[in-house]
């Protein structure tokens, strides 16, 4: 399944994985079972499984059932809630949520790159969750400012969101020499900045289990600690 969830979050549109073939059935990881397949017969009708429900749970909720809750999400065949028929900033934004809480590397990774290549969705446009759940509220926060420096890094080497796939070496050199004050350099949503950390802090563990000792380790992510989560510094590279 891991190979089509990847798939997924690489495709222009994400509420429709497809039927996969064969070879594409594995595990999502070695502590999930995998999703149900869709029948090969040309019967198959949507269930709620298929869908994610948004906003997801907060952190807590999430970290205290793992597997379970990673088994929904690599169940699902849709990238947007029941009867939503587009995707949008904000569902990418909730997505991401759940691979960083749940730790899961290439799929945030991917999910990144995804919301990249939707090049109208500029990050200082992404709406505004206006979320009860304090926790879930800060780390949404957080994950803004993941996409801002995962996307100016790009932008530093002269990368842009509405490059065509292939750029020529001419092309590449000419656009490392783009004055700063004219790259398309991505800002945080002023919601993003506004929302405060939270009052006790929410340490989220890695994948395997590991946890920080304390703010002051150097492998903290320093946008998450403004908002008084406790995370080892996600990966935010990609090509």
């Amino acid at each position: 399944m891991r190979s089509s969830l990847l798939d997924w979050l690489r495709r222009p549109s994400f509420w429709w994985l497809g039927r996969r073939r064969p070879a594409d059935r594995r595990a999502a990881s070695a502590s999930s079972t995998g999703p149900q397949h869709a029948p090969d017969d040309g019967d198959y009708s949507p269930c709620a499984a298929d869908y994610p429900v948004f906003p997801p749970p907060p952190p807590q909720s999430i970290m205290g059932n793992q597997t379970q809750y990673w088994e929904s999400i690599t169940a699902r065949k849709f990238g947007a809630p029941q009867g939503v028929f587009e995707d949008s900033s904000l569902f990418a934004l909730y997505r991401l949520y759940e691979f960083l809480v749940l730790d899961r590397v290439i799929d945030y990774r991917n999910c990144l790159e995804a919301f990249w290549r939707q090049r109208e969705w500029a990050v200082q446009d992404i709406p505004d969750p206006k979320d009860s759940d304090a926790q879930r509220y800060a780390f949404l926060a957080g994950c803004t400012y993941l996409l801002l420096r995962s996307f100016n890094e790009r932008v530093s080497l002269g990368l842009r969101r509405d490059n065509p796939s292939l750029i020529t070496p001419e092309e590449a050199e000419a656009a490392k020499n783009v004055p700063d004050h004219l790259r398309p350099w991505e800002k945080v949503p002023e919601w993003a900045a506004a929302v405060p950390p939270v009052k006790e802090t929410l340490v989220i563990p890695t994948l395997d289990g590991t946890v920080l000792a304390n703010k002051a380790d150097s492998k903290a992510d320093p946008d998450f600690l403004e908002k008084n989560i406790l995370l080892w510094k996600p990966h935010i590279s990609f090509t």
